[in-house]
């Protein structure tokens, strides 16, 4: 009678761990299978053009790093309407460096491509961060040669809203490339580059002054954008932009 008695204790004891250990699989199981759809639905969501070139949705990070500079709540453009673009460039110094833009979502592939193929080409490129890490003050980013694209504002002494607002405008090289009118220029600290003749210009960096036979002009009027160098009340050099 013990015997039976044991064999039964011991019986019930394998069937708690089997029970046990099918509990805790099952929890694993679970839990995986969570984890995989997340990592699924997060690669599903990041569009790689070439490695290093991708964008994607605004993530809950990047909305906490523009949310009060360079991104507020309003009527004319959503979180959702903007992508995050990461690409690879060439700095000043001939180094590979890793670069970031906000844009519309209607212009995101085609923005991977231009700077791609700006790559491909060793365009220098000196700085490309968010314009929030300048507190989303154009004239510092300016002056920093920072390149950057999203920025929800008006056009200076206006009250319209710019093409950098909807993320449909990208500037390039800034400081080097002013907007100029008159005998206005801005960034103030690229007033030597309003002499766009690289034979009279004496700025350093004159070489990377953008003009019709420029590569990055040749490369964004492929993909379709227009040269705030060709307008005629003022010129900006630096500005290339699709209609929205």
């Amino acid at each position: 009678m013990i015997e039976v008695l044991e064999r039964m204790r011991i019986n019930e004891s394998i069937k708690i761990e089997i029970n046990y250990d099918n509990c805790i699989d099952s929890v694993y199981s679970c839990c995986d299978s969570s984890l995989l759809q997340r990592k699924s639905a997060n690669a599903a969501s990041k569009y790689t053009y070439k490695k290093g070139f991708t964008y994607e949705k605004i993530s809950p990070n990047i909305e906490k790093r523009i949310t009060g500079k360079s991104y507020r709540k309003n009527k004319n453009v959503k979180l959702s309407d903007l992508r995050y673009v990461q690409v690879l460039h060439y700095g000043f110094d001939g180094k590979v460096k890793e670069g970031e833009l906000i844009v519309n979502k209607k212009i995101a592939k085609k923005t991977v491509k231009v700077f791609y193929a700006l790559y491909q080409k060793r365009y220098r490129i000196e700085r490309m961060r968010l314009i929030d890490d300048y507190g989303a003050n154009d004239e510092k980013s300016m002056a920093a040669n920072n390149t950057s694209a999203f920025n929800y504002r008006v056009i200076s002494g206006t009250t319209k809203l710019s093409n950098h607002s909807y993320g449909m405008a990208i500037d390039i090289n800034p400081r080097i490339n002013p907007w100029v009118k008159g005998n206005k220029v801005s960034p103030a600290n690229g007033k030597v580059y309003k002499q766009r003749k690289t034979s009279k210009c004496k700025g350093k960096y004159k070489r990377y002054m953008i003009h019709k036979k420029d590569t990055a002009y040749k490369i964004f009027k492929k993909y379709g954008f227009s040269w705030g160098g060709e307008w005629r009340s003022s010129k900006d050099y630096q500005h290339f932009e699709v209609n929205k």
